[in-house]
């Protein structure tokens, strides 16, 4: 009995043995296995890459309305190539047209009115330039004709001033015995003689003087009428409107020239070198004044938008090197340009986002649509 109670005990205690042996082995596993995950964690996390989104982005140029008016026409299409004042819209403005139109029959009505007035103008001009050199002849006649009169009363006068010198001489000459023989023995020249002489060289010359007056007057009236001839196109002129049509047809004409600066304008063109976006209106879609048409994106130098959550900006600083994965498997690298100086807050996120834009590093990016987004993640 004893002997088999013995063996009992020793299988119990090599049972007990066992089991503690188990225990620390499994205890041992655990441990192990524990530790290799935390290992296996912290390696993966040091392996594991953070990326980013970002957007893919150009300089660009919005196109908008510059009045209210209608789409006529779209003379290229959505990524074609334009350069600085190639024609993109064609806008169509009804009541611009309207007024264009009634500008454009307002000037032929003046144009064809104020050549009627200037026919009228010279017409007139012609008759009244006649009758002047008519009553100018008739003064030059008439002066002429004073004119002969006046020298011939001059000539006369001085036949009798010369006459009644003679005399004079003769008797201032000779001694009171010489002319009391002449005149009563030779009866040279009698007192009622002497007399009638002298009337007639008075008339003679108040004769002279009254033709050099009217010669005067006929000078003058000449030169009156010069003047006036000189003064007659412009007075003429104004009188048939001429000056007033021409102003008003000047006035026209700029009005016209503003309309037609504006239809210019209704004929929209590109600044600058740039690829065609997508059209927000179609060819007969009404716009608005200031409304955006198109874009046009300069692809030669793009740039992307990443938006980085605020706690994690400052992996990010000027100058910092990323990698870029495009669409397609393709990669790229670039670098930080600009950061934001303020964050936003953007709709179903708790975390404010701050923007930061890269400039291409490197080989050229891939050409993709602008909009694209790609996978942005910092260099190691």
């Amino acid at each position: 009995m004893p002997s088999e109670l013995m063996d009992d005990d020793q299988v119990q205690n090599k049972l007990h043995e066992r089991q503690s042996s188990l225990g620390v082995r499994a205890l041992i596993i655990l441990v192990a296995a524990l530790v290799g995950g935390i290992g296996c964690a912290q390696w993966v996390r040091s392996i594991r890459v953070e990326t980013y989104v970002g957007s893919l982005q150009a300089p660009k140029t919005i196109i908008t309305a510059k009045n209210n008016a209608v789409i006529q026409e779209i003379y290229v299409k959505e990524g074609q190539v334009v350069s600085s004042g190639e024609i993109v819209v064609a806008l169509f403005d009804h009541s611009l047209d309207q007024n264009w139109k009634a500008k454009q029959q307002e000037l032929i009505a003046l144009e064809a009115e104020l050549e009627q007035s200037k026919a009228k103008t010279e017409v007139e001009l012609a008759l009244r330039n006649k009758e002047i050199e008519s009553e100018v002849f008739n003064a030059k006649l008439k002066s002429s004709q004073y004119l002969k009169e006046q020298y011939i009363h001059q000539i006369t006068n001085l036949a009798w001033q010369d006459f009644l010198q003679d005399y004079d001489s003769l008797s201032s000459n000779g001694s009171s015995e010489e002319v009391f023989r002449s005149l009563v023995y030779e009866s040279r020249l009698p007192d009622e003689n002497r007399i009638t002489a002298m009337l007639r060289q008075e008339s003679a010359r108040n004769s002279a003087e009254v033709f050099s007056a009217r010669v005067k007057l006929c000078e003058e009236q000449m030169t009156e009428l010069k003047a006036i001839q000189k003064k007659l196109p412009k007075q003429i002129r104004l009188a048939m409107g001429v000056e007033v049509m021409m102003n008003r047809l000047d006035r026209v004409k700029s009005e016209l020239k503003q309309i037609e600066s504006q239809r210019d304008a209704l004929l929209l063109k590109a600044t600058g070198y740039g690829k065609v976006g997508i059209f927000e209106k179609e060819i007969g879609d009404p716009v608005r004044k200031g409304a955006p048409i198109v874009e046009l994106f300069d692809k030669e130098h793009p740039f992307l938008i990443v938006e980085v959550p605020s706690r994690k900006i400052n992996l990010f600083n000027k100058g910092t090197e990323v990698k870029i994965a495009f669409s397609g498997n393709k990669k790229g690298t670039g670098i930080v340009q600009k950061i934001s100086e303020q964050a936003i807050q953007k709709p179903g996120l708790r975390e404010t986002v701050i923007q930061v834009y890269l400039e291409p590093s490197g080989r050229l990016w891939p050409d993709l649509p602008m909009g694209s987004t790609v996978d942005v993640s910092l260099k190691k």
